[in-house]
């Protein structure tokens, strides 16, 4: 019988990108099938030619450099797994790029296991972050993404992700999970889901001072404004 941690392993094994560990959790992540090509100044800087022939930048860090450069047939295909960033000047000639973080290969990397039906098929991606705009004439949407610190201490940093696509009036300031399909150069939402508003830090909650339980009283410099005051009472007349 498999245990649950074996249930796991398997799990993982076959599905190139993991489920949210939770609702709020910031991220973007998805699959290319494409052909790394490098460039001739930079081995870990290219360009990824799909089988659209679309050419997307891309960067190749960490512990995929030397797997890239030593261990995977280049004049090949294969199903990269990438993290997508859109650059912020609308003049680039690339306008989608992608840092490279894993290479997927079920055949290869694991040949013991059934071959599943993937959570995520290619060109597909899981983005989950904080809408700040929204274009209802055009269908523009960022998105704003957490990048959790690489050392302990470290402030997080964010990037900004352009999706197309319509979004209900008053998103902004919450926090959505999105579906999305690479079509070209662009990420074109096909499904989202509000998860939550994203409260201002920067404003403080208003608290208003409480009355006094006498009746008729209220706290010291707390005034009524345009109120009348009371009038004397009559003396009474002597006969």
């Amino acid at each position: 019988m498999t245990n649950t941690t074996e249930e796991q392993s398997e799990t993982t094994a076959l599905q190139p990108i993991k489920s949210p560990t939770g609702k709020q959790q910031y991220r973007a992540i998805g699959l290319l099938m494409a052909r790394y090509i490098p460039s001739a100044e930079e081995f870990q800087q290219g360009i990824l030619m799909t089988q659209d022939r679309t050419l997307i930048d891309a960067v190749v860090k960490g512990q995929m450099f030397s797997l890239v450069k030593s261990k995977i047939d280049l004049d090949k295909e294969h199903i990269w797994v990438v993290y997508p960033k859109t650059p912020k000047e609308e003049s680039s000639e690339i306008p989608l790029h992608v840092q490279i973080t894993g290479i997927w290969e079920p055949q290869t990397l694991h040949p013991e296991l059934e071959p599943t039906d993937l959570q995520y098929q290619v060109d597909d991606f899981s983005v989950q972050g904080e809408v700040v705009y929204q274009d209802f004439t055009t269908g523009k949407v960022i998105v704003k993404i957490r990048q959790s610190p690489r050392k302990k201490g470290e402030p997080p940093k964010f990037f900004k992700l352009k999706l197309q696509g319509y979004l209900p009036p008053k998103s902004l300031k919450s926090f959505w999970e999105f579906k999305v399909r690479r079509v070209g150069t662009d990420l074109l939402i096909q499904s989202g889901e509000h998860i939550a508003p994203i409260s201002d830090p920067s404003k403080k909650p208003f608290n208003k001072k409480p009355f006094n339980k006498k009746k008729g009283s209220r706290p010291q410099g707390n005034k009524k404004i345009n109120q009348k005051p009371n009038p004397k009472p009559k003396k009474p007349i002597s006969k």
